[in-house]
């Protein structure tokens, strides 16, 4: 495919273009895992129709989105998609993180993962089109897509697009890495990282912990003790969302991959069941849960100096994160709403799986 596919076992433009044809109403993402590859490959083979490859100049890119006003902002993993609808405000570049930090679209971003990108014109039934920016990593996986809405300022967004547009392809996608197959923590690593999480200070330095510990997320929470984290049942995530619903209580949800971390900050009200899918469907928030890939639910504690937060995590059965879900404090707020996320996650049930590991002593 123009030099952007590295394997002669992968379909040729005219076989992914026809798969499109014979069904047009599935999902790219979805399309593209039946082909055997990846959802940036897929779009690779619509360019000169309805896709144009643009550069994936990310400060250039969100420095002239916030002029565009209004835009849906999507961020996804394999388990959880994220949406919110606002504009791109405050955005600072740094080099190994930039942020996002508008009232409605918070975002921290990884540049490194950001490779390729494209501006996508699918065209819809109606005869109109569904217009995207889309940014995938090397292998192409989507990090990050932004949408146009009724309200979003077309001319700035034209403007975006002839800005970053670019003929020639980009760097071959990369195949994906094979899984690192990890080490069980010696006990002298599990009494180091007890040692770590019972002296935080803040939220913040629970990554940085990880990285001295070399344990990986889910295995410190797995393995700390039941003090720090207790294993909850398969219909915990089912409860928490009906439970926020009813009692109209604000939380900040975490959507990561390794190129982004999008953040919801507020209530969530329309919360409806279909099929494998848990969604939240609120005004200017989505978001969609796989919750039959759900593999480990866990309510974790982390001390800081102003007190434990209370989190509820979720793991697919990769060990990867779904989502973080936090109660909503906010510097300045009262003890109330901690409170009332304190009591409601230290209600839901807990699994009857026990814990892999006696807490180090």
């Amino acid at each position: 495919m123009s030099g952007r596919m590295n394997s002669t076992t992968l379909p040729d433009v005219a076989a992914i273009r026809e798969a499109r044809r014979n069904n047009p109403k599935m999902r790219e993402r979805d399309l593209a895992g039946q082909l055997g590859i990846t959802e940036g490959q897929f779009l690779e083979a619509f360019v000169g129709e309805y896709v144009e490859r643009i550069e994936p100049s990310i400060d250039v890119f969100f420095t002239l989105l916030s002029e565009a006003g209004v835009v849906m902002a999507l961020s996804r993993n394999a388990n959880a998609v994220h949406e919110k609808t606002g504009v791109y405000e405050k955005y600072s570049a740094g080099k190994h993180a930039s942020v996002v930090l508008g009232k409605d679209i918070d975002l921290r971003i990884f540049p490194k993962q950001w490779r390729h990108a494209y501006h996508v014109t699918k065209p819809l039934d109606d005869g109109s089109a569904l217009k995207s920016f889309q940014f995938f990593d090397a292998r192409g996986d989507a990090v990050h897509k932004v949408f146009a809405r009724d309200a979003t300022d077309m001319e700035k967004w034209n403007l975006i697009r002839e800005r970053l547009k670019k003929h020639a392809p980009g760097p071959d996608f990369k195949p994906a890495e094979p899984v690192k197959q990890t080490e069980q923590p010696t006990p002298e690593a599990l009494v180091a990282l007890r040692d770590s999480w019972a002296t935080m200070e803040d939220t913040h330095q629970f990554q940085s912990m990880l990285r001295q510990s070399n344990i990986s997320r889910h295995d410190a929470i797995r393995l700390v003790g039941e003090d720090y984290a207790q294993r909850l049942s398969p219909e915990a995530a089912e409860v928490l969302f009906e439970k926020l619903a009813e009692q109209e209580l604000p939380i900040m949800a975490f959507v990561r991959n390794p190129g982004i971390l999008q953040i919801h900050s507020g209530p969530v009200r329309n919360i409806k069941q279909m099929g494998p899918w848990l969604n939240v469907l609120d005004t200017g928030f989505h978001l969609h849960l796989r919750k039959d890939h759900f593999a480990a639910i866990w309510l974790v504690r982390k001390p800081t100096g102003n007190g434990d937060i209370h989190s509820i995590e979720i793991f697919d059965e990769n060990d990867d994160q779904v989502i973080l879900i936090n109660g909503y404090r906010r510097d300045g707020d009262g003890t109330e709403l901690v409170a009332k996320w304190d009591a409601l996650v230290e209600a839901l049930p807990r699994s009857e799986v026990l814990t892999d590991m006696e807490p180090a002593q």
